[in-house]
């Protein structure tokens, strides 16, 4: 306790004298107020009327005063501190991804629900304060279809007893989401019992999991299950129970032809038919596979093989019913059956795949030329380029190689090349083929590639090889200003050259889409004998010229 009876009489050095005289005190008490060893304040009496003493009841009342003063101190800052980590607890809360919610034993009724909480459930904090926590958490076992949520009482025990699994939750608004739950005992104010839920929202980690066992087992062109998967079920149905079991290996024929035709768009619709075709054919307990480019696998539990073979015999048939595709799809297949447990499953799919591979050898003539068939057919359609002028073509080809001394297998291929020269216009855009007027220049670059294509579709028929060097060279010019190659004179193959000729000829004297104007057989003939030299052989448009002379 300090005592001042009288300022006046206090030295004049500290600054306390002059404070006090100017506030006009005259005598003062002062008590400190310590809290243990920190000074937190003083207590004090002043006299502003007179000098005086001080009593001791004034420092008894002071002491007094001290401890009322200290205690409402020491408690306004434990609230303080307490507001501080009411407050840290929300922030914290409030900032963590997972959603948080506390409940006590004796109600289930929710005490804590934090933003994450909200934005997982749906449902805001007010509307769940004071609810029960299992009539907000409607959850459901993922793998079961049905959604059937697990209901109040079985909630709690069903969670704790499958631990970190992963459940699916309905939302407020019957949205779904797939969440993990992780549940802790807990005790809250007055040590009473009570747990706390964390929920995480792991969807799209859980889609992005999907999307990648999707990549790993299955094809993403046709949905069909990849090679990979299809090994690892042969060997899970490789059982007792699923004899007598049954393979189909199929290839899908005239693919490549396909894809160089028509592009690899094409092919993939032919691919995703193929894969239709054998998963509408199927059974449900069936296993369908694409193992390969153009290969496909199909096991048939507890099917002999003459059941089997009707599936296959099913398979072509509606194959054949394909009317969407530009090429009628066609499937090579050999089947293979185990009916005893101790034959070895890959002995019986190297069996199936090895039929298959035969009967692809014998089909394979049949389809490509079949293949052809349609491509020249649908050539006719897309450019309504008829049968007539291919005809005039292999007349006038032939009767000139003819007059040049050509033997019967040149005659072949001219007559051959007549009908396909222009076979790689199949890959070319209608808005291209059937424009009238002049192509743009772009237009012009897109329609000049029909000469590659067309190379391309005669390599890879065995049948249509040996002339695809000829319809590559068809529009290659005398002085090397052609395409695509600027062959120039005989770099140029003769069979080119000659329908190179005849071909300028036909489309001369014949209405084309481009340009309606038709020239006499005299206009015609005269602008080939221009050409001659610069566009065309010399020596085969003498030859044409004298063959039309003697024909007229």
């Amino acid at each position: 306790v300090v005592l001042i009876h009288d300022v006046d009489k206090l030295s004049a050095k500290p600054k306390v004298k002059s404070i006090l005289q100017a506030a006009g005190i005259k005598s003062s008490i002062v008590l400190v107020l310590r809290e243990k060893a920190r000074i937190i304040g003083f207590l004090g009496l002043d006299s502003v009327t007179t000098k005086r003493k001080w009593p001791r009841e004034y420092t008894s009342l002071l002491n007094a005063a001290q401890k009322i003063f200290i205690s409402a101190f020491v408690k306004s800052e434990s609230e303080k501190i307490l507001d501080d980590e009411r407050d840290l607890l929300s922030v914290t809360l409030n900032s963590i991804q997972e959603g948080v919610i506390s409940v006590n034993n004796d109600d289930s009724k929710i005490g804590i629900f934090n933003k994450a909480a909200e934005e997982i459930t749906g449902y805001k904090k007010e509307e769940v304060l004071g609810k029960k926590w299992t009539e907000i958490l409607k959850v459901y076992k993922v793998k079961n279809k049905r959604k059937e949520i697990i209901q109040g009482e079985y909630l709690d025990s069903f969670i704790t007893e499958n631990g970190n699994d992963y459940y699916g939750l309905q939302t407020k608004d019957g949205n779904n989401k797939i969440v993990s739950f992780t549940i802790s005992p807990a005790q809250f104010a007055l040590h009473k019992p009570g747990m706390v839920i964390v929920i995480k929202d792991i969807t799209e980690s859980k889609k992005a999991e999907e999307e990648i066992r999707y990549l790993s087992y299955y094809d993403s062109l046709t949905g069909l299950i990849n090679r990979t998967y299809f090994e690892k079920q042969l060997l899970k149905i490789d059982r007792g129970k699923n004899l007598p079991l049954s393979i189909i290996m199929a290839d899908c024929n005239g693919l490549k032809i396909v894809n160089d035709a028509f592009g690899h768009d094409e092919g993939d619709r032919l691919l995703v038919h193929a894969a239709n075709v054998l998963k509408k054919v199927c059974r449900k307990e069936d296993i369908v596979a694409r193992i390969g480019g153009d290969e496909f696998a199909i096991i048939l539990p507890r099917l002999g093989q003459e059941k089997a073979y009707a599936v296959f015999q099913k398979i072509k048939e509606y194959c054949a019913e394909e009317k969407d595709l530009l090429v009628v799809p066609s499937l090579a297949m050999g089947i293979a059956t185990k009916t005893d447990r101790d034959e070895d499953i890959n002995k019986i799919l190297k069996k199936a795949e090895d039929r298959m591979y035969s009967a692809k050898l014998s089909e394979n003539k049949s389809m490509r030329s079949s293949i052809v068939l349609s491509l020249r057919k649908t050539l006719e359609e897309k450019t309504h380029e008829t049968e007539e002028h291919c005809s005039r073509l292999r007349v006038l080809s032939t009767e000139l190689g003819k007059r040049m001394g050509l033997n019967d297998s040149f005659l072949t291929e001219l007559s051959l090349l007549a009908h396909l020269h222009d076979i790689g216009k199949i890959a070319t855009p209608d808005s291209i083929l059937n424009k009238p007027g002049q192509l743009t220049e772009e237009e012009w670059e897109v329609m000049k590639k029909h000469s590659e294509a067309g190379y391309r579709i005669a390599v890879s028929s065995p049948e249509l090889a040996f002339i695809a060097d000829f319809i590559l060279s068809h529009h290659e010019r005398w002085d090397g200003s052609g395409y695509p190659q600027k062959l120039k004179r005989y770099q140029i193959p003769l069979q080119s050259r000659i329908i190179a000729v005849v071909d300028a000829y036909d489309a001369m004297t014949n209405p084309r889409v481009y340009r309606q104007k038709v020239l006499t057989k005299e206009e015609a003939l005269a602008e080939l004998e221009r050409c001659a030299g610069s566009q065309f052989d010399p020596a085969i448009v003498k030859v044409f010229l004298e063959m039309s002379a003697e024909m007229s």
